[in-house]
């Protein structure tokens, strides 16, 4: 999960930048260094969200169901041996 997060800021920080200097030389729309990061730590959160959530989903796959015959309940039903 760090791997993703590392790459997709990297590639965030790469691309915001490119497209930011090839449209202000296209438009001349100056985009704002703040706004810049604020855009690529949203991609990068995202993506900590995004991998967070598969890697989540991917342990779940990995859970087996109880045989059903546990021997240390608490509950009221336990009979005294």
């Amino acid at each position: 999960m760090r791997n993703a997060v590392w790459i997709s800021f990297g590639v965030a920080l790469i691309l915001v930048n490119v497209i930011a200097e090839v449209g202000e030389n296209l438009t001349g729309i100056h985009i704002h260094m703040l706004l810049r990061i604020a855009l690529i730590l949203g991609v990068t959160m995202g993506a900590f969200v995004m991998s967070g959530a598969i890697a989540l989903v991917n342990e779940m796959d990995k859970e087996v169901p109880l045989s059903g015959h546990v021997k240390n309940t608490l509950s009221s039903d336990k009979k005294e041996s």
